[in-house]
């Protein structure tokens, strides 16, 4: 199966993960935002984002133009109308996406078929909303963050999905070059549903007093490997997504891992979302970039109260 051409909807991170990761595979993406104030910040976070692949040695020049002339942006949803795959990929809220998947399936060619990347949701109740006729045509396909590097995404088929759907998703996750690994139709799958418990029981941790913050993510890194401990991976996440991931599994499971650590809660209250809004539980310059900071005083015994000179 070619896949060519590709429509986005949602220009946030995942998006353009998503994006990004399909341009450089040589497809043509249509990437459509809510408004042009959002569009334009979403193909600047883009570039900041390859830029920062650029300093680091990862990606030349020339990749990078290759990607941003392949992504075009645009704020209409009937400019998708016509493509033969369309990807549904903002944020985690059920309404949204149900009123979205509804529109897509009003204006999109009658076998597009359309993936939604919800890391939490089900697929057969998302799939409900829709046409008897544009059921078996909507599939579940979880990019993990970060799209570009993590080698694997998770297949959700709905209680409908029919084989084309599934067709579709493989061909475009081999295309990626990743490896696909097919999960139950269950609230959170398996990564998000493990990444979210270990986030939320690292902020307990925290606001504990048990580790400090660069303590908890250095001992997580050096145990297992990884690129970023849980609360950097939080904040590259954004915590406002954590949260409403977390909420969802709650809301779904009823299990205590996932009710948000009060610290979340407050830390998204105070606007301090992490590396999109410049703070979070480490600091940010405008381009993305981790800034050198002290020890936020966050881990103490009970539940912090958070200094007002650091708003």
């Amino acid at each position: 199966m070619v896949l060519e051409n590709v429509g986005i909807v949602g220009g946030g991170t995942a998006g353009r993960g998503i994006a990004r990761a399909l341009a450089q595979a040589g497809v043509d993406v249509t990437l459509v935002e809510a408004s042009d104030q959002r569009l334009e910040q979403s193909l600047e976070n883009l570039r900041e984002g390859m830029d920062r692949d650029i300093a680091r040695w990862s990606i030349t020049e020339s990749e990078r133009d290759a990607v941003l002339a392949r992504v075009k942006g645009r704020v209409s949803l009937e400019t998708v109308q016509g493509m033969p795959v369309v990807i549904e990929a903002i944020y985690e809220d059920r309404k949204d996406k149900e009123a979205l998947l509804r529109e897509l399936d009003r204006i999109c060619l009658p076998d597009a078929v359309l993936i939604t990347n919800t890391s939490t949701l089900s697929v057969s109740a998302l799939a409900d909303t829709l046409s008897r006729r544009r059921r078996p045509y909507l599939v579940g396909l979880h990019f993990l963050h970060p799209v570009t590097r993590i080698p694997a995404a998770e297949l959700v088929r709905g209680r409908e999905t029919g084989q084309q759907a599934l067709a579709v998703a493989r061909a475009l996750v081999e295309l990626l070059g990743k490896e696909l690994i097919e999960v139950a139709e269950y609230p959170g799958y398996v990564t998000s549903r493990l990444t979210l418990a270990l986030i939320n029981e690292s902020v307990h941790a925290l606001m504990e007093g048990v580790g400090t913050r660069d303590g908890i993510d250095r001992a997580m890194k050096l145990r297992f490997g990884w690129t970023h401990g849980p609360l950097a991976l939080a904040d590259e996440m954004g915590l406002d997504s954590v949260v409403r991931a977390m909420e969802s599994l709650w809301g779904e499971l009823g299990l205590p891992q996932f009710r948000p650590a009060p610290l979340l809660r407050q830390m998204v209250t105070r606007g301090w979302l992490g590396e999109k809004s410049g703070r979070g539980f480490y600091r940010y310059d405008e381009a993305g970039n981790r800034l050198a900071d002290e020890e936020l005083d966050l881990a103490r015994p009970s539940i912090p109260v958070l200094d007002e000179e650091e708003e």
